[in-house]
């Protein structure tokens, strides 16, 4: 919202907690879509119920918090209003607790978006990727404990840059364990810089996004939010915030070989793939090969719906064929960080092969259409898998589509421009709205023919031509009617997960309104573990650059607890900084510590207190440090995406 901070906002983490579902009914599927999904039950090979052997081989206890969550996913076959693919993986996804993978290895399931995995050394035991919340890993690990010796946690792998995958960090260990040496934190190289530039740089746009693609704000059930793809959704998020803990150490070779506590750990690095850091890693003692999230039982996404920068599918193609070709002959299992294992070596090089195809047939036939000079959605439109790929369930697009993932091969290389200069700098949607529906004659006509298309089931344009009426004039009920009704047929139908939760909460929005504004915050682990120039890189996308444009403020800040200091400069509505220097021209300075500065970016602290009671102190012009505060926004968490910005 571009509106005057008080101080200085961060940005939520990427899963939002659920926002309170407005009072209002789900449709029934239509003919059309409880048709079209009948006959997918006759496309694809559900009468091989191997996924289903696999998911519960080991399973020893689960909690009683995790078994009804999803009780209505017990019912054999899909309802109409969910697509019969997707209801088989959400039922996989439904199976959850402790698992024993081989003697020392273990995974707890369902308790979150991830899988934690546990191996047992000589002391104690290494938790790999302690899930989404500090409630879920506390939960996850108290399970584990109920059934095998109760031993400290001396080391956590993260084996990837997302949030799902440390958030719980604090749930297995903490802060002082960890500075004392007691548990160690290996990451791949490079993780920090990761995570600060998916979850902080990007991080308000990106968690509100992340709303519409794991459905977080939906209610469960057959009309509402089934899965999130890679598994459930944390339902902890209201009551339990994400932790992180940096790295102690990090994998910076392509290939390392690590001892902890006994047990032997050979790394690979597979930066860039699924997450800008990333590893897999092999258990030679007992032959179990973990593929962090490169290689699941779905087709992933190579752009995620929340945004991020595009993945590189010939690089993610690469590292699977690297595993394949250094482990591939002694893997027993093969494991990942979602969904579940599959076990006997040619089971696993099968998989992986597959795997490995699947990321390299999007990229070059992407790449083939594009420089045959096909636009993004012409691509999409005409991409399928072949026939040796098309069915089997671990190619399914229940996470990535085909779709999707072949635009973003497109924005890869050559950009989101598809050359065409009519699209090249089109009216923002809210003018170009207004001069649609003139031309078609007004939003009455409109309504009325799209009407008709929604009786024959043509939702795809209905949902476009809608969309167009409710940004010419948002409170048209009957085209956000409308509209909604063909998004919610759409998620019906969908096969992705991600896609299905996209659609439903545009519907429930349209029917309900788009959430009331809330303020962004940062997530206070997240802010104590940034570097002190990353801090300052997050203030600078704070700028309101109208209201910046002719001020220049120069600051010398000076951290007593860290030794630090820095000197910044707004000028040119851009906010510079050199860490290290001090400013011969500084117009203020300021003495305070990291942690004053953390409360007052957290909100538990007002600057204009912090100076009164002398935490923070000044010399030279305390008003410009007043006023360069003035000059930085306040993010809006919910701010609206299936209708117009609201008004600034």
């Amino acid at each position: 919202m571009n509106r005057p901070s008080t101080w200085l906002v961060g940005v939520s983490m990427l899963l939002l907690a659920p926002i309170p579902a407005r009072a209002q009914t789900a449709k029934a599927a239509e003919p059309a879509v409880a048709a079209a999904n009948a006959r997918v039950v006759t496309e694809l090979p559900f009468a091989d119920r191997q996924d289903f052997d696999d998911a519960m081989r080991g399973f020893i206890a689960t909690s009683p918090n995790e078994q009804n969550h999803y009780q209505f996913l017990q019912q054999a076959a899909a309802p109409p209003t969910v697509n019969p693919s997707l209801w088989r993986l959400a039922q996989l996804n439904a199976l959850n607790g402790l698992f024993k993978i081989e003697d020392g290895v273990y995974q707890v399931r369902g308790f979150s978006l991830a899988n934690m995995t546990i191996v047992e050394g000589a002391t104690g035991v290494i938790v790999v990727d302690p899930l989404s919340t500090v409630g879920s890993a506390r939960e996850a690990i108290d399970l584990y404990f109920q059934h095998r010796p109760k031993r400290p946690v001396v080391a956590v792998v993260y084996t990837h840059s997302h949030r799902d995958h440390y958030g719980g960090v604090k749930g297995v260990t903490s802060d002082a364990d960890v500075a004392s040496g007691r548990t160690k934190v290996l990451a791949p190289a490079g993780f920090m810089d990761a995570v600060v530039s998916e979850t902080v740089i990007a991080g308000n746009a990106m968690a509100r996004r992340a709303q519409y693609q794991f459905g977080t704000p939906l209610p469960r059930g057959e009309r509402g939010n089934v899965d999130a793809g890679l598994g459930k959704n944390d339902n902890r998020g209201a009551t339990n915030s994400a932790s992180i803990i940096a790295p102690t150490d990090s994998i910076a070779q392509a290939v390392e070989t690590r001892t902890i506590d006994g047990v032997s750990f050979v790394f690979q690095l597979a930066p860039a793939s699924e997450a800008p850091a990333e590893m897999h890693f092999f258990l030679p003692q007992t032959r179990v090969l973990d593929l962090a999230e490169n290689a699941t039982h779905t087709l992933h996404n190579l752009l995620p719906l929340r945004g991020t920068e595009v993945r590189d599918a010939k690089g993610w193609s690469h590292f699977i064929g690297e595993a394949l070709e250094e482990f591939g002959s002694d893997a027993q299992v093969l494991v990942a960080q979602h969904h579940w294992p599959v076990w006997g070596n040619e089971h696993v090089t099968r998989t992986l092969r597959q795997q490995r195809d699947l990321y390299k047939f999007v990229h070059d036939q992407s790449v083939r259409m594009m420089n045959q000079g096909y636009t993004p959605a012409e691509i999409a439109e005409a991409l399928t898998l072949p026939p040796s790929l098309a069915k089997e369930w671990s190619a399914r697009g229940y996470y990535g589509t085909l779709q999707h993932n072949s635009k973003a091969v497109y924005q890869k290389y050559i950009g989101w421009y598809d050359g065409n200069p009519s699209n090249l700098n089109p009216l923002p949607p809210t003018e170009a709205g207004k001069k649609f529906v003139e031309y078609m004659g007004g939003a009455a006509a409109v309504i009325a023919r799209a009407r008709d298309d929604f009786k024959q089931g043509n939702y795809r344009w209905v949902a476009q031509v809608m969309n167009q009426v409710v940004f010419a004039d948002p409170g048209n009920t009957d085209a956000r009617a409308l509209a909604a009704d063909a998004l919610e047929q759409m998620g019906y139908l969908a096969e992705s997960a991600t896609w299905r939760n996209a659609y439903l909460l545009g519907a429930q929005e349209l029917r309900g309104g788009s959430p009331a504004p809330r303020r962004s915050t940062v997530d206070p682990d997240m802010l104590h573990a940034m570097p002190i120039d990353w801090v300052f890189d997050m203030l600078g996308t704070q700028v309101n650059a109208a209201r910046a444009q002719a001020t220049r403020i120069v600051v010398n800040w000076r951290f007593t607890d860290t030794g630090q200091r820095l000197a910044s400069t707004l000028e040119d509505a851009a906010l510079t900084y050199v860490v290290g220097k001090e400013a011969r021209d500084a117009d203020v300075s300021v003495t305070l510590t990291r942690e004053a500065l953390e409360a007052i970016l957290l909100g538990r602290q007002t600057l204009a207190a912090a100076l009164q009671q002398g935490i923070v102190a000044t010399t030279g012009n305390a008003g410009k440090l007043t006023e360069l505060t003035s000059l930085l926004d306040d993010f809006d968490a919910s701010f609206p995406v299936i209708e117009p910005r609201r008004r600034q």
